[in-house]
């Protein structure tokens, strides 16, 4: 082996060996009659208000209860251990969620949910949201009979044999390196229904601390947002509400700490503010709002859309962001903001970084300072 191939090599064994030193795992195969009985003393957190917590439909449920009946393997869930041996459900939310609720114990209390639900019909449609104890089985793909059975009219021995199949639980320890433990959680949510960024940052930085959580939960249920932004349905359901309050609050002011990408820098900024012991949420909460309630004063209900009618993500950074840090050029002058958010929309340079690629750091950087100048600029006042 050359010098240069040695030194490599010598590296490369370094990094292997630092970020298996960052996360500390276990594992263990559980019952689940066991898994019922934690989340009923309140040992295994399930903490829908961050994640998707009804997403499947009645057949791949169904599919689930007669897996096990089967003894056909089930693919393992993933905890977060925090201090106290409280184990959080982070991957399998699907899998846990559809068992407990079979045998009637979940708490299915809908003001929980992530997003509101608005037209029932819609719903029905996509088959996606079923929220319910004690649910009524369908046709299984193999057993076709267990249509019409729930678990009062199932046959016991099938009850006691469901409680005691055994499911594989993977343990992430209190210990771990928390940034490890957002892309171990990233890593394993793949597939079908793969979580959102945002989706996998709530639920690996709120066992830190909650309060940032909390800040963009509440903020994201703005009414005046809501209405500007305008997310479908299927966003609001992957969270990406959230994640615009979360780039807002982490931009704002920090376009010169940008150094990564946008999911990487919001990872970034999650893992310093919940380690922070005092993170401002009133400072943020109030100049969110403002921001929001003099936006929406201009009287312009698609001022983050395009000619073609979509959201444009950008758009709402550098109006936002941009207002945010000049709000006192605007608070008693809205004609002075339509005409700045106009200039904005239609400034070349603007446009120029947030087209293809306009997640890299640099662009993101770029586009904030064109929005601060454009904002900050008030000669024509």
């Amino acid at each position: 082996m050359d010098e240069n191939m040695q030194k490599q090599t010598e590296i490369l064994e370094k990094e292997i060996s630092d970020e298996r030193d960052k996360l500390s795992t276990d594992r263990m195969d559980i019952s689940f009659g066991e898994l019922i009985n934690l989340y009923k003393n309140g040992e295994l957190i399930i903490r829908p208000e961050y994640q998707r917590l009804f997403r499947w439909t009645l057949k791949q449920k169904t599919a689930l209860i007669e897996s096990i009946l089967l003894s056909i393997p089930i693919p393992p869930i993933f905890v977060a251990e925090d201090e106290e041996g409280i184990w959080e459900l982070v991957d399998g939310l699907q899998r846990v969620a559809t068992f407990i609720s079979f045998f009637g114990e979940l708490n299915t209390d809908v003001s929980v949910l992530p997003y509101q639900i608005d037209d029932e019909d819609d719903v029905e449609e996509d088959g996606e949201i079923s929220i319910g104890n004690k649910w009524t089985l369908e046709a299984g793909g193999l057993i076709q009979s267990l249509e019409g059975f729930n678990i009062d009219t199932l046959p016991t021995k099938y009850k006691i044999n469901l409680k005691r199949s055994v499911c594989r639980v993977e343990i992430l320890r209190g210990e771990s390196n928390t940034a490890m433990k957002y892309e171990l959680f990233k890593r394993l949510n793949s597939g079908g229904s793969k979580a959102t960024p945002q989706e996998i940052r709530n639920a690996v930085y709120r066992a830190v601390n909650p309060a940032i959580n909390d800040l963009i939960s509440e903020l994201s249920q703005n009414q005046s947002f809501q209405k500007l932004t305008a997310l479908t349905t299927q966003k609001k359901r992957e969270l990406y509400d959230h994640e615009l309050v979360l780039r807002f609050v982490a931009f704002l002011n920090n376009a010169e700490k940008i150094n990564e990408n946008t999911e990487g820098f919001l990872n970034s900024f999650m893992e310093e503010s919940v380690k922070k012991e005092k993170f401002d949420t009133r400072y943020y909460k109030k100049i969110f709002n403002q921001v929001i309630a003099m936006i929406d004063d201009i009287g312009d209900e698609k001022v983050f859309r395009n000619k073609k009618n979509l959201f444009v993500t950008s758009d709402f950074e550098g109006i936002t962001i941009g207002l945010a840090q000049n709000m006192k050029y605007y608070t008693e002058n809205t004609e002075l903001l339509k005409s700045k958010i106009r200039e904005l929309k239609e400034d070349k340079e603007f446009r120029r970084v947030s087209g293809v690629a306009s997640s890299s750091k640099n662009r993101i950087k770029a586009r904030l300072k064109r929005a601060n100048k454009i904002f900050s600029s008030v000669s024509n006042k």
